[in-house]
């Protein structure tokens, strides 16, 4: 025993050091507990301009009756679809114009609390094992140790503001 004693440790210690950092790394994100639910639209960006005034929300079409009259292509834009996303529960709910003026919103970009919502576009590459490859897009509340994906499309994602009521 006594010989195979130094074996033992020169293979412990690594794996030590490993899960020292997986649990340094991991475990904080599972204590953080995000406070502030928030509003975003995905499908305004080009047919409606959309955003906060005096803690309401205000979505104007981009395009009139007149932008349309010589052109035969005429369609009424379809109307925005609002999504509350509920930080306990780890979900967004689809709501209405309407049910997003019930909400008083601070649109600023971080959260009372101390989060942010923005995109994530990156690519990684990892030599260990051999040549591992992979890429993160999508929409992400970040702050803290924290770092969850709220939804992958990321290209007509418009943040709103944080829910300061309910």
């Amino acid at each position: 025993m006594k010989e195979k004693l130094p074996l033992i440790v020169g293979i412990l210690i690594p794996i030590l050091l490993i899960l020292f950092v997986v649990v340094s790394v991991y475990l904080p994100s599972l204590f953080v507990k995000p406070k502030y639910d928030f509003v975003y639209t995905t499908n305004a960006r080009y047919d409606y301009d959309v955003k906060v005034l005096d803690g309401k929300i205000s979505a104007t079409p981009r395009y009139n009756d007149q932008y349309y009259s010589g052109n035969q292509y005429r369609r009424t834009p379809p109307e925005p679809t609002f999504f509350v996303y509920d930080v306990t529960a780890d979900k967004s709910k689809s709501i209405s114009l309407a049910q997003t003026q019930t909400y008083n919103l601070d649109s600023s970009n971080k959260s009372p609390d101390g989060f942010t919502v923005g995109r994530n576009e990156s690519d990684g590459y990892s030599f260990f094992p051999f040549f591992y490859g992979s890429y993160q897009r999508g929409v992400y509340l970040q702050g803290k140790g924290l770092n969850r994906k709220i939804q992958d499309q990321y290209y007509d994602f418009q943040f709103l503001g944080w829910v300061l009521n309910e």
